[in-house]
């Protein structure tokens, strides 16, 4: 039996994100919008520690990845050759 799995961001804390609340289908899709959330956000220091929690079959829900500063790609300089 094949279980979808369910994920969700957590912050600093490890409490569930206060601005990224839902859950989505795949790791890669989650810290994707941790990363643009990251990019577009003041850049408070304290609200890019970012980590995953995975939803087990029971319902609980299991740290998968500890919450760390995400590296985002810096944007290009521009004017650089």
């Amino acid at each position: 039996m094949c279980v979808e799995r369910r994920y969700r961001l957590i912050d600093g804390c490890c409490e569930p994100h206060a601005q990224l609340d839902g859950e989505y289908q795949s790791i890669d899709g989650a810290i994707s919008d941790a990363i643009d959330w990251v990019l577009a956000s003041t850049g408070n220091q304290a609200n890019s520690l970012i980590g995953v929690e995975v939803c087990t079959a029971s319902g609980d829900w299991r740290t998968c990845r500890l919450p760390a500063a995400l590296l985002c790609a810096l944007p290009a300089a521009a004017g650089s050759d």
